[in-house]
């Protein structure tokens, strides 16, 4: 067995020269002397150098994005931060959802006049009474006031409240009131019967504090005006406006519809409240 291999070695160190001959005058133009084992690590050699290029351009160029499987570390950095972000909105999101759920508690009268603060309602509690009959009475007027005031003033402090006489009102929409304010019957408000889809718009400058829905009153909107005013808009089709914006008189805020339970057709209900009192709106708008 040493023979055989003493023979490989041989062989391995064995010199051979490729040469280059002139076919024509048969002159040596090159000449090369190289052995198995040189062929051998001057392949190897080539291999692990393109080997080497190959993974550097993988690895410190845009090619590797070209790679399936293969994500670009800033594009991990940046999923990771949106999910982050994700999150925080979500939870804020669900914050001002319930937040908003209670101040339609308050409207449908679905809260304890013994509450004085602002809880999370639980969904299955607030189904209980979705078919109960809109009702304001004193204690949502002192409770929304306050809730508006704190949280949406136009102007921080509430002054004094001037007479509304001497204010401009705006008309939300031109139509023939077909509902007049009655306070003995509890209708705290005129119901406008106008063409339908007709924009609705704001009476006075102010910020959107409700925008939302609810089963007897469909799309639900109110406006905190300054000098403690309010302003609520129901029934309509779509609401233009979100939470939180700012309206200047006239601004077009919502359509008119027959959203609602409480609704038999398309109409405005406009609802007035100065220092937690309704008002006749009749008494300083021209519809």
């Amino acid at each position: 067995m040493e023979k055989p291999k003493i023979k490989l070695i041989h062989k391995l160190k064995n010199k051979y020269r490729i040469v280059l001959i002139n076919d024509t005058t048969y002159e040596e133009k090159f000449s090369y002397s190289l052995t198995p084992i040189n062929v051998f690590i001057g392949f190897s050699s080539f291999l692990v150098f393109f080997a080497t290029i190959l993974v550097m351009l993988i690895v410190f160029t845009p090619l590797r994005e070209y790679i399936p499987g293969y994500t670009d570390t800033q594009t991990k950095h940046k999923v990771e931060h949106m999910v982050l972000q994700t999150d925080s909105l979500e939870k804020a999101l669900n914050d001002k959802e319930s937040y908003y759920r209670n101040l339609l508690n308050i409207m449908n009268d679905k809260i304890d006049e013994r509450d004085t603060i602002i809880v999370p309602v639980d969904k299955k509690t607030s189904d209980v009474s979705l078919e109960k009959k809109y009702l304001l009475d004193e204690q949502f007027k002192k409770e929304f006031e306050e809730l508006a005031k704190d949280n949406f003033s136009v102007e921080g402090n509430i002054e004094k409240t001037p007479s509304l006489e001497n204010m401009n009102f705006f008309s939300p929409v031109e139509g023939i009131v077909s509902n007049a304010f009655d306070f003995s019957n509890d209708h705290f408000a005129v119901d406008i019967v106008t063409k339908p889809n007709e924009p609705v718009k704001s009476v006075l400058d102010g910020r959107i504090v409700i925008s939302s829905w609810t089963p007897e009153t469909g799309n639900i909107l109110a406006i905190q005006h300054k000098n403690n005013i309010i302003s609520v808009y129901k029934h309509n089709s779509v609401l233009l406006k979100k939470v939180g914006t700012f309206v200047n008189a006239g601004d077009a805020i919502a359509i008119v519809g027959n959203s609602g339970e409480l609704s038999t057709g398309p109409h405005l209900h406009l609802e007035i409240w100065e220092n937690g009192t309704p008002v006749n709106p009749e008494q300083f708008i021209n519809f």
